[in-house]
């Protein structure tokens, strides 16, 4: 099984300045079995990559567009055609920009659903819950 990981933009996946999602998944590769599979995605200007697996998603600063839609325009154009399953840390409002990729998507919460771009309403959760394979909630408060 092939599993792209794809960072909130934004995301440091560095030991400089790590954000917590980067720590969560660092430490899970460690772990996982699959490990040799696994591509972590993000965009980041440090050098100190938490992980070998780790493809940088280069932007360029446009005012004119948005950044989080450049973003997964260009994880798109980079992904690995024979990823089998795509896993979005914290960013519910990805999920609708990646059902055309036609693979698995797992939905990964951090933090309060209901107050995401993208979780907040019924509405949004229910189409959540319509093209995710799996939601995973960090912990049991998030998940409450």
């Amino acid at each position: 099984m092939k599993i792209s990981i794809l960072l909130p933009y934004k995301e440091n996946f560095s030991s400089n300045y790590p954000g917590a999602v980067s720590i969560f998944i660092s430490s899970i590769i460690k772990k996982s079995i699959y490990k040799k599979n696994i591509t972590v995605y993000g965009s980041t200007d440090f050098t100190n990559i938490l992980s070998k697996n780790y493809i940088n998603i280069k932007l360029n600063k446009n005012i004119f567009s948005s950044q989080t839609k450049t973003y997964l325009t260009n994880f798109k154009k980079i992904l690995k055609k024979n990823t089998d399953l795509i896993e979005i840390h914290n960013r519910p409002n990805y999920v609708d920009s990646l059902i055309d990729l036609n693979k698995k998507l797992v939905l990964y919460f951090h933090n309060d659903p209901t107050t995401m771009l993208g979780s907040s309403n019924v509405k949004d959760r229910i189409n959540l819950v319509k093209y995710c394979s799996k939601i995973i909630f960090n912990s049991n408060w998030s998940k409450k």
